[in-house]
């Protein structure tokens, strides 16, 4: 945001905004549940209002700005190897009403594997939405040890994955396959056949504002590269892989969906994996 804006932020305050205009189920997902989960996390432990952020994965930013609107945040970074972000503004007037993105947002596109902190820039928190799925598995601990090192001592790192990889719907392709574990049980070939033939309006609630980008048919393709892409990280790795880079678990929670295991998996997979749908972690750094 330039000075001129920080100035009519002063002197007006946050741009009026009214959530009643709200039509996209994208929008009211990450805007109304994904915030209300991040404060019930972090808001706990770190007062939004006076802590400064970074959300590792921002995507659109639209988490980031609910956090502004609705629970004080006052200084929020969102970095992403994406520029979802930049649709931001758009969003929030089509969405919202809002005539300008509040000065407390900040945005930022990072090469993938590039250094997450700058000499003399560290964090009150760090969060990061259903993105560590898709970090490259090589990447991981070079990762969470730079954003390690973003974090101030006595600093929290919240992370939620949904879903992961093994569970059920792991392969984030239900907007075109809702069959439980077909990833794991069908070749890449005979998925991409179910994506590609699919027709019909998908979910809204699974859409995200890049769908305008690619078209219908560039859609299915960058969602099947992406169910490519994906680490297949566990909830245990993750956990392990968040140790090793010098973080203690302050909080966890996995969430486990109540379906029965097809055979053919369950003597292939640990039924843990199979159900285990999502997981939320709070870290913490050391004070000293």
């Amino acid at each position: 945001m330039g000075l001129i804006a920080r100035l009519q932020e002063r002197l007006l305050g946050l741009a009026p905004w009214d959530a009643s205009k709200i039509s996209d189920e994208w929008f009211r997902a990450h805007f109304e549940y994904a915030a209300d989960v991040v404060n019930h996390w972090v808001g706990g432990v770190l007062d939004i209002p006076t802590s400064k952020f970074l959300n590792f994965g921002c995507g659109d930013g639209i988490t980031d700005l609910s956090l502004v609107l609705r629970y004080g945040a006052t200084r929020i970074h969102g970095v992403d190897v994406r520029q979802e972000y930049r649709k931001l503004p758009r969003i929030a007037r089509e969405q919202l009403g809002m005539r300008r993105i509040p000065v407390a947002l900040t945005f930022q596109t990072i090469k993938s594997g590039a250094a997450l902190a700058p000499a003399g820039r560290q964090y009150d928190g760090i969060m990061s939405w259903s993105t560590f799925e898709h970090v490259r598995r090589d990447q991981l601990a070079t990762i969470l040890a730079d954003l390690h090192a973003c974090l101030r001592p006595g600093g929290y790192f919240f992370i939620q994955i949904e879903p992961l990889f093994f569970s059920p719907y792991g392969s984030h392709l239900r907007r075109y396959d809702d069959t439980p574990w077909h990833h794991l049980l069908a070749s890449e070939e005979d998925l991409w056949r179910v994506i590609e033939s699919h027709e019909g309006a998908l979910d809204p609630a699974e859409v995200d504002f890049g769908f305008a980008d690619f078209g219908v048919d560039g859609y299915k393709r960058f969602v099947f590269n992406e169910y490519k892409a994906l680490n297949r990280l566990t909830a245990d790795e993750l956990v392990e892989f968040a140790k090793n880079a010098g973080f203690s678990v302050a909080r966890e929670e996995r969430r486990f969906l109540d379906m029965p295991v097809p055979d053919s998996l369950a003597g292939k997979y640990p039924k843990e994996w199979l159900l285990n749908n999502e997981i939320f972690l709070l870290l913490r750094k050391s004070p000293v």
